[in-house]
C-alpha cells in the first residue's frame, strides 16, 4: 500500500492509523499505570544560534511528576514519545506545591508516608477552625477534601452545599478548603468564563461563597447549566466562543470537577440532590470562633505536601476499592458488600439509599474503606475505636437520605393532594366546578394525625399551579381554583392513581392504597384507618392507632 502524502505548500501531511496519542491532562491525572501531578519548575533553558552563540533564559516550564519518582517535561516531542499528548493548556496555580516538597517528593519514599496521619492532620484541622453539627462531619470534611485529590478516578464526586445564617462560618468553612483541596479557587465573583476554564483546564476544586450573586439572568443559566452536569465524569457544556479570526464557533468544555456552594438562602431541589448539604449553626466556641485562618502559613503547604503524595502513593488502591463498588450490577449486590462492611446495619436502613445517592457516596466510602485497612482499628481520639470510618459514613449516608426523604413530603403532599382531588370530582353531583383552597386544606390534614407546617394554602395553590390547574378566581372566603373532571381524572391516571371497580383508589404498588373514604391501609394489620407517621431517617409510615402503640421505632 502506497504511504498516504497530502502536500500543502511547504508542510507534507501523512495521516496515521496506527498510533493515537493518549490525551492527558495537564494539572493532574493517571495513564498507562502511572499517576502524575503537573508542576512548574525554573529552568535555565540554553539555545545556539546559528553562528554557535548561546544565550540562557530561565523559563517556568511544565513537568509531570509521577508515582515513580520521575520528573517529566510536559513537551510535545517527549511526551508523543511515551505515546502522550497534552489535552488541554496548562494553567499555572502559584505555590499550591512548594519546588522544596517537589524535590523531598522525588526523592524521598512513599512508603514511608502514614495515610491514616494524613487524614487525622486534616480532621484535626477542621476541629481547630470549624464547628459542625455532630462528629461524622468532620469526617467527612477531611474525606472529601483528600478526594479532591482523587476525584478524576471517580465516575462521579458530590458537591458540598454549605448554608446557615449570617456569621455560622460558612466563609471560614470555604477559607478552609482553599488551604487544602486541589487546585482549590475561591471567589463569589468569578466570570463563567474563567470558570469554565478553570474548570476543564485546571479541575480546579470551585469553592462559589455567596452565590446569589451568581443569580444575573445574564450567567444564571449558563452557570447552572455547569452546576447540574459538572458532578458526573465526561460531562460536557458547549458555549459560542470566538476563534482566532473573531468568528463565533461553539465549543465544548468539560465541567467536572468538586464543588462547594455557600449561602444563606438555599438551593434549588434538583441541585441539592447532586450536594451532601450541610448546614451551620453559629458557635458558642469562642477558640474556634477567635481563631482566624492564615493563609499564609506554612502549616498549609506541608498539609497539602502530603496530599499529594498520599495521592502519588495510594491512587491504585483507592481507585481499586471504588471499582469494587462500582462494579455490582445489581443493586442488591452492592448491598451485600456495604452489609458486609457494617455487618450492625439493618436492610432497612440501607434500602434508603438509592441509585443517585449510592453514585455520590462511593467515593467518599471508597476512601474510608482504604483508610480503615491502614488503621487497624486504631483511630484518632476524634473517633471511637470501635467503630470504622466506613460505618461512620454509612451511618451519616443513611442520616442524609432520610432527611430528604423528610424533605420529600412536599412530593408526597403532591400525592395526596391529587387523590384528595380525585376524591371531590369522583362525587356523583360534582361538575366541572370551582373549589376553594380551604376546602382541599381541610380534607389534607384529615390525612395526617399531627399538623404539617409544609402543608398551607400557599402551598396548595402552588402545587395546583404546578401540576396545571391555572383558572383560579377570589370570592370572600378566599381564592378557588377550577378543577375539570377530565383534567384531574387524567392527573390520577399518569401518576398511577385510578379507581378501581369497587370505587376505591388504587395507587403505585410502593404506595398504600386508599379506600375511597380517603382511610389508608395500615401497613401492620392492613385495617383502613391508618393515618401518616414519620419514623426518623426511614420517611413515612402509615399507621392505625392501635399498631402505632405497639410500633418498635421512634415515631
Amino acid at each position: 500500500m502506497t504511504e498516504d502524502r497530502i502536500q500543502l505548500g511547504d508542510l507534507a501531511i501523512r495521516p496515521s492509523f496506527d498510533r493515537v496519542l493518549k490525551p492527558i491532562h495537564p494539572a493532574i491525572g493517571a495513564v498507562d499505570d502511572t499517576a502524575y501531578v503537573g508542576v512548574w519548575i525554573p529552568c535555565k533553558v540554553e539555545s545556539v544560534d546559528k553562528q554557535g552563540n548561546s544565550k540562557v533564559v530561565e523559563k517556568d516550564l511544565l513537568f509531570l511528576v509521577t508515582d515513580k519518582r520521575e520528573k517529566i517535561l510536559a513537551n510535545d516531542e517527549i511526551l508523543s514519545s511515551r505515546g502522550w499528548r497534552l489535552a488541554y493548556k496548562p494553567i499555572r496555580f502559584e505555590d499550591r506545591w512548594l519546588l522544596e516538597d517537589v524535590k523531598r517528593c522525588l526523592t524521598e519514599c512513599s512508603d514511608s508516608l502514614e495515610p491514616i496521619q494524613v487524614f487525622e492532620h486534616i480532621l484535626e484541622v477542621y476541629h481547630q477552625f470549624i464547628e459542625l453539627p455532630n462528629p461524622e462531619e468532620y469526617v467527612y470534611e477531611a474525606l472529601w477534601t483528600i478526594g479532591t485529590y482523587f476525584h478524576h478516578l471517580f465516575n462521579s464526586y458530590p458537591y458540598r452545599y454549605v448554608g446557615g445564617v449570617k456569621r455560622c462560618g460558612k466563609t471560614k468553612n470555604l477559607t478552609l478548603h482553599s488551604c487544602l483541596d486541589f487546585n482549590a479557587i475561591f471567589s463569589n465573583n468569578m466570570s463563567v468564563a474563567s470558570i469554565f476554564r478553570l474548570i476543564q483546564n485546571a479541575r480546579s476544586t470551585l469553592l462559589i461563597d455567596e452565590t446569589e450573586k451568581l443569580r444575573n439572568p445574564d450567567r444564571a443559566q449558563e452557570f447552572r447549566s455547569i452546576l447540574l452536569a459538572g458532578y458526573k465524569q465526561g460531562a460536557k457544556v458547549y458555549r459560542v466562543e470566538k476563534n482566532s479570526k473573531e468568528k463565533l464557533v461553539p465549543e465544548s468544555f468539560e465541567v467536572y470537577s468538586p464543588k462547594i456552594l455557600a449561602n444563606i438562602s438555599g438551593i434549588e431541589d434538583v441541585l441539592e440532590d447532586r450536594c451532601k448539604v450541610t448546614f451551620l449553626r453559629r458557635s458558642i466556641n469562642r477558640a474556634i470562633v477567635d481563631r482566624e485562618i492564615n493563609i499564609s502559613s506554612q502549616k498549609w503547604s506541608e498539609l497539602r505536601y502530603e496530599l499529594y503524595r498520599l495521592y502519588l502513593g495510594f491512587w491504585r488502591e483507592i481507585r481499586a476499592n471504588y471499582d469494587r463498588l462500582n462494579e455490582q450490577d445489581e443493586h442488591n449486590e452492592l448491598m451485600n458488600i456495604l452489609k458486609g462492611l457494617v455487618p450492625e446495619l439493618k436492610d432497612d436502613d440501607l434500602q434508603l439509599l438509592t441509585a443517585r445517592e449510592l453514585e455520590l457516596w462511593k467515593p467518599i466510602l471508597a476512601l474510608a474503606m482504604f483508610l480503615d485497612s491502614k488503621s487497624k482499628g486504631l483511630l484518632s481520639k476524634f473517633t471511637s475505636s470501635s467503630c470504622s470510618l466506613c460505618s461512620w459514613m454509612l451511618k451519616l449516608a443513611i442520616e442524609d437520605a432520610g432527611q430528604k426523604q423528610v424533605e420529600n413530603l412536599a412530593e408526597t403532599g403532591e400525592l395526596i393532594l391529587v387523590e384528595v382531588l380525585h376524591g371531590i370530582v369522583s362525587k356523583p353531583d360534582y361538575k366541572d366546578d370551582y373549589v376553594y383552597v380551604k376546602d382541599i386544606k381541610a380534607s389534607m390534614v384529615e390525612r395526617f394525625e399531627e399538623e404539617q407546617k409544609w402543608l398551607t394554602t400557599r402551598w396548595i395553590g402552588k402545587a395546583l399551579r404546578h401540576l396545571g390547574f391555572k383558572e383560579k378566581e377570589r370570592r370572600g372566603a378566599g381564592y378557588r381554583y377550577k378543577l375539570p373532571k377530565a383534567m384531574v381524572l387524567d392527573l390520577a391516571l399518569r401518576m398511577q392513581i385510578k379507581a378501581s371497580s369497587e370505587g376505591t383508589l388504587q395507587t403505585l404498588p410502593t404506595q398504600p392504597t386508599p379506600e375511597a373514604s380517603g382511610k389508608l391501609p395500615c401497613e401492620v394489620c392492613n385495617s383502613f384507618n391508618a393515618k401518616m407517621h414519620l419514623i426518623p431517617n426511614k420517611g413515612v409510615r402509615w399507621l392505625c392507632d392501635k399498631c402505632l402503640e405497639n410500633y418498635p421505632e421512634k415515631v
